[in-house]
């Protein structure tokens, strides 16, 4: 007989003899003594696991899973609320240059504000800002967002605060060129904070959706060249003089949190 068949023979017959020993019990001793050993160092290499990873997971009651539950809770309240503050930061850093850049380019002053508040009435759209007469600030100001958008001009003035009429105002007026061939001038007025039309546009001119908005310059204190919106449609009836444009303005008038006052003044440092 090889040495390999003989091998064969004792391992079979030592499986054998295993399943006979396992069937009467004779081996439930040992077999008991290797579940506990087994039992144990799985336990240790678990918490082993856990300690690699930080603080065990090992709760001696439920009142300290729900501890650990609430804690955890506000350590993700918190998380939220930073990422939050961070998006805000972002956006208002965002906003903050592209004011900045406009400046540099058309050689303008600007004072620079925080909207803290917003007056919503059936006739009228309005900001509040957190700089007023002590800032340099006086009623008739245009105030842009973004590089050089036109969002409505200040129309009243106190100590440390200022109210900004928007584009979309029931009262507002613009002096406004339309940038198609003719360079159509007329007067952007809000419709109850709900729109922005173009009105007195000559019937004759060709106007066309797609066609941009800024101001005219035509009136005091309103420099020429800022982006007020893009013709949206045209509102044109026959029999009459003038025909008038919908407007879509280039910035969200409901969100704005970081403007800029044009000044004809340099602001201080403080006032930047």
């Amino acid at each position: 007989m090889s040495s390999r068949v003989k091998i064969l023979f004792g391992i079979i017959t030592v499986i054998i003899f295993t399943i006979i020993l396992h069937s009467v019990g004779l081996l439930k001793p040992i077999e008991s003594f290797l579940r506990v050993a087994l039992n144990y160092s799985s336990k240790i290499t678990y918490h082993w696991t856990l300690e690699t990873r930080g603080r065990p997971e090992v709760f001696s009651s439920p009142a300290e899973l729900q501890e650990a539950y609430e804690t955890l809770s506000v350590q993700c309240l918190d998380y939220q609320k930073s990422a939050a503050e961070a998006v805000l930061l972002a956006d208002e850093n965002k906003a903050l240059r592209e004011q900045l850049r406009f400046f540099a380019r058309a050689k303008l002053y600007q004072i620079g504000a925080d909207v803290i508040g917003k007056n919503l009435e059936p006739a009228g759209n309005t900001l509040i800002l957190n700089r007023g007469l002590s800032d340099g600030l006086f009623k008739g100001q245009p105030v842009i967002a973004g590089e050089g958008i036109l969002i409505g001009k200040i129309v009243q003035v106190e100590d440390g605060t200022a109210m900004v009429q928007l584009i979309n105002d029931g009262q507002s007026k613009v002096a406004a060129t339309l940038l198609n061939h003719e360079r159509s001038l007329g007067i952007v007025e809000g419709g109850h904070g709900l729109s922005v039309r173009m009105g007195f546009i000559p019937q004759n001119e060709a106007v066309a959706i797609g066609d941009m908005v800024v101001t005219s310059g035509l009136e005091s204190g309103m420099p020429r060249g800022l982006l007020i919106g893009v013709v949206e449609a045209v509102e044109k009836e026959a029999y009459e003089p003038f025909q008038k444009a919908v407007i879509t303005p280039l910035v969200s008038l409901s969100g704005l949190t970081v403007v800029s006052v044009i000044t004809t003044t340099t602001p201080t440092l403080d006032h930047v």
